[in-house]
């Protein structure tokens, strides 16, 4: 408990030292969708949505936490056999901003809880089988900022997968959406 109050303090006093400096508002917060694509086998693609509120430490720093939503799924040519996983995470993200320009790129890592559910239904056994649970992760991203229009690409890593409905629950996300707030003073 003295570390988390103390790592706040830090970070209060340390935001306070380039305030006098700041060219972009405190507070912000990306909304979006996105697009994801799983890296292993018996699933595709799906979709999916984000919601991030951030504190601009600094016009080149922000940090924030990430909430976001995707469901992927497949079945087999008949319809037969249906897979269908749904992921929520919530991370604490930090991004780099490479400039304080209109257009700006940048650069950053999400590191927090990944809570899957995954659900696998065989209609000619009559059975399925259901997978859930909670895994640490993490997210290294890239991206560019268009005035308030975003764009991101995001490779999210959850550790210590072990199902036998997919191979991976790694997924790499395509987002576009946008950020209320966090413009120049």
């Amino acid at each position: 408990m003295r570390r988390l109050i103390l790592l706040i303090f830090a970070i209060a006093f340390f935001s306070s030292l380039f305030a006098q400096r700041a060219e972009y508002k405190a507070f912000k917060v990306d909304v979006g969708g996105l697009y994801a694509i799983p890296s292993g086998d018996g699933v595709k693609a799906g979709a999916g949505f984000y919601f991030e509120p951030k504190y601009n430490i600094t016009d080149n720093i922000a940090a924030g936490l990430r909430m976001e939503w995707a469901m992927m799924g497949a079945s087999d040519d008949l319809g037969d056999d249906v897979s269908i996983s749904s992921l929520g995470s919530y991370l604490l993200t930090g991004d780099y901003y490479f400039n304080t320009k209109k257009v700006r790129p940048f650069a950053g890592l999400g590191v927090g809880l990944y809570s899957l559910g995954s659900i696998e239904f065989d209609d000619e056994v009559g059975e399925g089988e259901i997978d859930m649970g909670n895994k640490f992760g993490f997210a290294p991203r890239i991206g560019l900022l268009l005035g308030h229009f975003r764009l991101g690409l995001e490779y999210n890593v959850i550790t210590g997968v072990d199902s036998d409905v997919f191979d991976s629950k790694n997924y790499l996300s395509f987002k576009f959406g946008f950020e209320i707030g966090g413009g120049k003073k």
